[in-house]
């Protein structure tokens, strides 16, 4: 059954057994999942006069705006890697379905060899543990990098910032079982066909993975976009989850300008699932055309 729309026209696609959820880049197989869907709403968009953000959205104020959650499996020859893990239990009721969606695609996290984290925020790494508190992944390397580790791992909670502190103190209870397998990673080439570019500002250490083949690339990039209704238009417009915003918009620039002047297909962990699709230029600001 196909999902019907939420406010704003959304529509859970990872609940339609339609949907393609597979791509190739090169001789890579990559294949979309999702944990769920992300409650929002619109008014977390900073800089934007509300009519307009409502008028970009199709969501009033008052409003839930949803988000999905998307990780993404990747087959890199005999090993199986996974791009970011969800939220499972621990965030909200609509969150935490990727152990499910990852046996509906017939992937045993038992057989992950790595992990990527495009950064350290809940959503995209409270999956390493299960919900009985053993390590969701009980085999797999998980890479992180080395400007995201410095900020979150081994730091002290007592920075004045809410979200920050709780945040560290989560970041040590989700990675204790992955300590001796936990690998931190500069900028560049981490492995054959598997690279890594730090795109700062969401956080210190937020960053893209970048699958490459031949000719073909896909990234995944993470929280690059949070609102793809409102950011692909307007980049310039950070938002509440961002850490510095301002640092954030240049990095998003950055990063859609690089996808069209390289060719690089975009996987987004907060667009529509299951978010494939190409970025062009679109008035002074981007839009996206779908699949690849």
């Amino acid at each position: 059954m196909t999902a019907q729309p939420l406010p704003g026209g959304f529509v859970d696609h990872s609940l339609d057994p339609s949907v393609d959820v597979v791509r190739k880049i090169g001789d890579i197989e990559i294949v979309a999942l999702c944990d769920g869907i992300l409650p929002s709403r619109v008014d977390v968009a900073l800089g934007l006069e509300l009519a307009e953000a409502e008028s970009l959205t199709g969501v009033k104020k008052g409003e839930t705006m949803w988000m999905s959650v998307n990780q993404y499996a990747v087959r890199l020859g005999d090993k199986l890697a996974l791009i970011d893990t969800g939220a499972a239990d621990r965030m909200y009721p609509s969150l935490g379905l990727l152990p499910q969606n990852m046996k509906k695609r017939g992937i045993d996290p038992a057989d992950v060899d790595y992990v990527f984290i495009t950064h350290l925020h809940p959503d995209h790494m409270y999956g390493l543990v299960s919900p009985d508190g053993s390590a969701a992944f009980p085999k797999a390397e998980v890479f992180v990098h080395e400007r995201e580790a410095n900020f979150w791992i081994g730091a002290t909670p007592d920075t004045g910032k809410a979200n920050v502190d709780k945040n560290i103190v989560q970041t040590e209870r989700h990675l204790r079982d992955y300590k001796d397998r936990l690998r931190i990673v500069k900028d560049g080439e981490v492995m054959q066909n598997v690279s890594i570019k730090c795109c700062p500002g969401h956080t210190p250490g937020h960053s893209a993975w970048i699958i490459h083949s031949g000719r073909d690339a896909a990234m995944m990039w993470g929280d690059v976009i949070h609102l793809q209704r409102v950011q692909m238009a307007r980049p310039d417009i950070a938002t509440i989850y961002d850490l510095d915003g301002e640092l954030g918009a240049r990095s998003r620039k950055t990063i859609l300008d690089m996808c069209i002047a390289d060719g690089i297909n975009a996987l987004g962990a907060h667009l529509e699932f299951p978010g494939f699709a190409r970025v062009v230029k679109k008035g002074s600001g981007y839009g996206f055309e779908y699949d690849f």
